[in-house]
């Protein structure tokens, strides 16, 4: 996981997404932060860069981006309702530079009718989450452990 990496922001609406994006810079992580308003574009980006990209948050409202393996879990789960984040996962994809390797990344969904102050801070505890999280060393199928 690149804790590091940019910190993508898909929200339909210009207004939500410009005080979102707002708030999440003014917390002054090293992290770059790209809002986009549109999935074709948000896409795209993540195409391009998803070995530098550390979370994903986008707005439930807004279509889907073709990031593998997160579409196919949002169908199953598309009637789990929260107030504020109902879908989070962690995604893995392989790595362009290495045939075994593995590149995770968090992808989170939640519902933008919720106060615009209180989504930030929603977003900013998901953030902190993700960045404090150590996950354990990949064992080798072949090691013997």
């Amino acid at each position: 996981m690149n804790k590091d990496g940019t910190i993508v922001v898909l929200e339909a609406d210009n207004d939500n997404r410009d005080f979102i994006c707002q708030q999440i810079k003014a917390l002054r992580y090293k992290n770059d932060v790209m809002c986009f308003s549109s999935s074709d574009e948000a896409g795209t980006y993540m195409r391009n860069n998803i070995l530098d990209v550390f979370i994903l948050l986008q707005s439930t409202n807004a279509p889907g981006i073709e990031v593998p393996d997160t579409r196919n879990m949002v169908y199953m789960h598309e009637k789990f309702k929260t107030d504020v984040l109902p879908y989070i996962f962690l995604v893995l994809t392989k790595s362009r530079t290495q045939l075994n390797s593995l590149h995770t990344f968090v992808h989170a969904y939640y519902k933008p009718d919720t106060e615009v102050n209180e989504l930030a801070n929603v977003l900013k505890g998901v953030i902190d989450f993700w960045k404090d999280h150590v996950f354990p060393p990949k064992v080798s199928p072949f090691s013997g452990n």
